[in-house]
């Protein structure tokens, strides 16, 4: 998730939690018999509030209501599901104290490549993300469900921390290696490895 995305999202569950909130302690004053709240709810005019429906803009805000809930929600789905593509990161070549920018896509495919050959393994896809401003190297493993997952998960975090390492020490900012496991559907059993067989004595009858 991007950085605007997440304060986006924080902003609209504060904006939220505020109302229910004021909704709540409005209610719990409404029964604690607060005079305050309820000499305010006094003054409204309750006929002409039942009567709003009847209204002939009634039907109109409510429609306009659902149009923008509904904007909104797709606005804020599309927001949280774009990926933004992680642009090209910096290293100072340290001859010349130059910087370079450096393309993290084909460096995560190199990843998704070395990760491919671990036990197991059937499937790997490589890319390069920026979640929250933070360059990303995102690589999917679809693997055996019956392999050593145990054993998977530490190959994978050896290769991400010296994929990690081999970057912090050249790119200016820093870079990141998420990976990602899926485990295949188990539709059959494994295939049992042979009993070892023992050869009879010699000497008998």
């Amino acid at each position: 998730m991007k950085r605007g995305a997440a304060a986006l999202n924080r902003l609209l569950v504060l904006i939220v939690g505020l109302a229910l909130a004021a909704a709540g302690a409005g209610a719990l004053a409404w029964d604690r018999g607060v005079q305050t709240v309820r000499g305010a709810v006094s003054h409204l005019d309750r006929n002409r509030v039942a009567a709003v429906p009847d209204e002939p803009w009634w039907h109109w805000a409510l429609a306009g209501t659902i149009a923008v809930g509904v904007i909104l929600g797709v606005v804020v789905l599309v927001v949280d599901l774009a990926r933004r593509r992680a642009a090209p990161s910096t290293m100072l070549e340290t001859s010349t104290d130059t910087a370079v920018a450096i393309d993290l896509g084909p460096i995560a495919d190199g990843v998704a490549v070395e990760l491919a050959r671990l036990p197991g393994v059937r499937r790997a896809r490589g890319r390069a993300v920026s979640d929250r401003g933070l360059d990303t190297i995102q690589v999917t493993l679809d693997a055996d469900p019956h392999c050593d997952i145990a054993a998977l998960v530490r190959d994978a975090e050896r290769i991400g921390a010296t994929t990690t390492s081999a970057l912090g020490g050249i790119a200016v900012a820093d870079v990141a290696v998420r990976v990602l496991l899926h485990l295949d559907r188990a539709d059959h059993p494994p295939v049992p490895a042979p009993a070892e067989q023992t050869a009879p004595a010699d000497g008998g009858d």
